[in-house]
């Protein structure tokens, strides 16, 4: 993954936990050195920053991941990419069935990259069925945060049901999302 990926969990836990919290999940994931966002690192370095957070924060990966994937659209995405987050579609669903053309685009500026896919079908007008293909294990409760932070960011009320995963041999993560506007009364 790329170093924007290690450094919006950096931000993160600066942000909720601070600076000696930082350092010591840095120190137990072996990360020596500033992470540099434009640099593709492996994997495993994220994987290890999860599992240091585990640790240290004393809460399961599910809800790390969820946290990072929420933090991801509502922190990160839309301060620092926020012309892509409004050229990919101005509401909850439009913007979901949007991402594989969204990462397409993202992929001319990084070398190496290697997106994920979504697939969606739409079910009823407050429902649909989004299919996550990733070659990374272990991220669906990362892209569970992402959904309640896209929810959050289009101001819907969602409700994300896991469906399938592909850590039970499913061919991919399966969600049902319900979705329906907030109202203001």
């Amino acid at each position: 993954m790329y170093g924007l990926v290690n450094k919006a969990v950096e931000s993160l836990v600066l942000s909720k936990f601070g600076q000696d919290t930082w350092d010591t999940i840095r120190e137990k994931a072996n990360i020596s050195g500033p992470l540099i966002s434009m640099k593709s690192y492996d994997d495993q370095v994220t994987y290890d920053l999860v599992g240091a957070c585990v640790e240290v924060l004393e809460i399961s990966v599910e809800d790390v991941l969820h946290t990072f994937g929420e933090y991801w659209v509502l922190d990160v995405a839309v301060v620092n990419y926020s012309n892509l987050m409004d050229a990919n579609g101005m509401g909850f669903v439009e913007f979901v069935k949007n991402l594989d053309q969204m990462h397409s685009r993202i992929q001319m500026t990084f070398d190496n990259l290697n997106p994920p896919s979504f697939q969606c079908q739409e079910l009823d007008a407050e429902t649909i069925k989004i299919s996550y293909f990733s070659e990374r294990p272990g991220l669906t409760h990362f892209v569970v945060g992402l959904l309640s932070g896209l929810g959050k960011h289009f101001q819907e009320d969602v409700n994300i049901e896991i469906l399938a995963t592909k850590a039970d041999g499913a061919v991919s993560d399966d969600f049902k999302v319900t979705h329906r506007p907030i109202s203001n009364s």
